[in-house]
């Protein structure tokens, strides 16, 4: 039930948005009580946060795989090049207008993701990948940073105007950050994913 709930709630959300989003549309769409979908989601906030992680989850951002951060970065990139940037940054400033208890919780996964990459960086540059110059809050600096740009932080975006963030910036750092066997890497990665 918690699955069609989710599914659902994400139609909802794509045609009506945060601000006209109500648990009364998706009761009635699934055709259940109100007291049933409380049931599975005693809040709306509650059921929002699952619908943001099923929606990372399914656009693979924000998601830790475990590999090594080239892989990591390499799967991000592919990520946001698959998003709809413009109607994503709208959903995000509606999101921290109208919730922002949700907002602060995609913001807690955002820097979440970027610290576990800061520590992906030591251990690559133990294992030749990355220069062992490369230090993890440098990573985790830059990898928030750039989300928080792109997803998060409305001034940023001001400061940036005319300039639209690209995801291959992704890549121009993963290389930056690369020894040369990790660009032979990063390059056999590149490739895969064209």
């Amino acid at each position: 039930m918690k699955r069609r709930i989710i599914d659902c709630s994400l139609k909802e959300l794509g045609t009506f948005g945060f601000r006209k989003f109500t648990m009364d549309r998706v009761a009635a769409d699934l055709r259940i009580s109100k007291r049933t979908l409380y049931m599975h989601f005693p809040s709306k906030e509650q059921l929002l946060e699952a619908c943001l992680e099923e929606w990372l989850h399914r656009k693979q951002l924000l998601v830790w795989t475990d590999d090594n951060l080239i892989d990591e970065l390499c799967t991000l990139y592919t990520g946001i090049r698959s998003l709809d940037l413009p109607v994503v940054m709208r959903c995000c400033r509606e999101l921290r207008q109208c919730c922002f208890p949700v907002y602060r919780f995609f913001l807690e996964r955002l820097f979440g993701y970027a610290e576990a990459c800061g520590t992906c960086a030591e251990r690559d540059a133990q294992a030749g990948y990355l220069c062992r110059t490369v230090s993890s809050h440098t990573v985790s600096a830059v990898v928030s940073d750039f989300l928080i740009r792109l997803f998060g932080n409305e001034e940023a975006r001001v400061v940036l105007r005319g300039y639209p963030l690209s995801p291959e910036i992704l890549v121009v750092f993963t290389r930056g950050l690369c020894t040369i066997k990790g660009r032979a890497y990063l390059d056999q990665r590149l490739k895969t994913l064209s």
